[in-house]
């Protein structure tokens, strides 16, 4: 019951006097009451029928965490979501106050990114090369992009680039962060000055002439195109002119074989052949050799000793002869071997011993 209702007549209803305006005002502050009195009872439904649309969202949030849960071990189960009574399906409460439950379309389909936000992806450290900047800081970007609500200002997304800093990109961090504004500055000021340190700053001309001067070497025609696919990227060129120039980087061997082929009609055609060739090429080179030719049966040779050898005449044990005395031992008629008078190298007893011994 409303205090209204008890208060002293004479407060309520305006007697024959005079009017007086604060009863006036007290009788439309009564009406007004009133008039809320009745209303409360609607407002009363309407806020059971938002927490019945509470409660069914939970649970409809509760199923979604089990179905991701289920598909992240590998099953999957049955949808879930027609347990719960789809939204929107209630009468609307009118009352006449003007105050109307909200409708369906003021609901919107829930999101599960507005209660969790993913976390940001693994990117790699950098340590201060040139040729891994653009890539760091490309991933960087990603982490940026996947997770929003991680690094919703520019300090944030400093301090995840700058912890991911090592060796002299650390240094130079350390350095920089002797200024105060260094970690809660602007991130497009850190980015450019981050670049200007690291990145390399190859102008197209550059690129063209390390595409121009590009060799196999001992390297794989896959490991070589990997290269000229990313120096390819950074330029202009058409097919044919990037496909003249990947025949130039070739080696002779993998380029002659080429040649027999027919000529592909696309750059990556070209490079598929190639890898094709090549790789054939080292799988031969892997590969024993065999000799298909008869065997030939083995026959031991015996060698006779040299009757007389001017060339070598000691044998084991005795050393050369030098050309003095080779000529006297000839001038005065001796043996060769042993030096004596009376016979030559090949009747020489001392020799015959020698060949005996062996």
């Amino acid at each position: 019951m409303s205090w209204v209702r008890h208060l002293p007549r004479a407060m309520t209803e305006s007697s024959g006097h005079t009017s007086n305006p604060a009863e006036s005002a007290l009788a439309d502050l009564a009406t007004r009451m009133s008039q809320q009195e009745q209303t409360l009872p609607v407002l009363m439904e309407q806020l059971n029928i938002t927490n019945q649309r509470y409660q069914r969202l939970e649970t409809v949030l509760q199923q979604l965490q089990e179905q991701l849960s289920s598909t992240a071990s590998g099953s999957v189960p049955a949808p879930a979501t027609a347990a719960a009574p789809a939204f929107g399906t209630e009468p609307h409460a009118h009352a006449s106050g003007g105050v109307v439950s909200p409708g369906p379309e003021a609901l919107g389909s829930p999101e599960i990114t507005h209660f969790r936000s993913a976390p940001p992806r693994q990117c790699p450290t950098f340590s201060g090369e040139f040729e891994d900047c653009f890539g760091f800081l490309l991933q960087c970007r990603l982490a940026f992009e996947d997770s929003p609500r991680s690094f919703p200002t520019d300090s944030m997304k400093i301090s995840f680039i700058v912890g991911l800093l090592r060796g002299k990109a650390l240094r130079w961090a350390e350095a920089k962060s002797r200024n105060p504004n260094f970690l809660s500055g602007s991130y497009p000021d850190f980015l450019e000055d981050f670049k200007l340190t690291f990145c390399s700053s190859e102008t197209t001309t550059d690129i063209r002439k390390r595409l121009l001067h590009l060799s196999q070497g001992r390297r794989s025609v896959a490991d070589m195109s990997l290269e000229f696919r990313t120096l390819a990227a950074m330029t202009s060129w058409g097919d044919d002119a990037l496909k003249a120039a990947f025949i130039e980087a070739l080696n002779d061997r993998v380029r002659n074989q080429l040649a027999l082929c027919p000529e592909p009609s696309t750059l990556d055609g070209l490079i598929s052949l190639c890898i094709s060739i090549d790789k054939r090429h080292r799988e031969l080179q892997k590969t024993p050799f065999r000799d298909l030719s008869p065997p030939v049966a083995h026959r031991p040779s015996h060698r006779s000793p040299p009757l007389d050898s001017p060339e070598e005449p000691m044998q084991v044990g005795h050393t050369h002869l030098t050309p003095e005395e080779r000529q006297h031992r000839y001038s005065k008629g001796l043996c060769l071997y042993c030096g004596k008078p009376g016979h030559m190298v090949h009747t020489c007893p001392a020799a015959s011993k020698g060949r005996a011994h062996q």
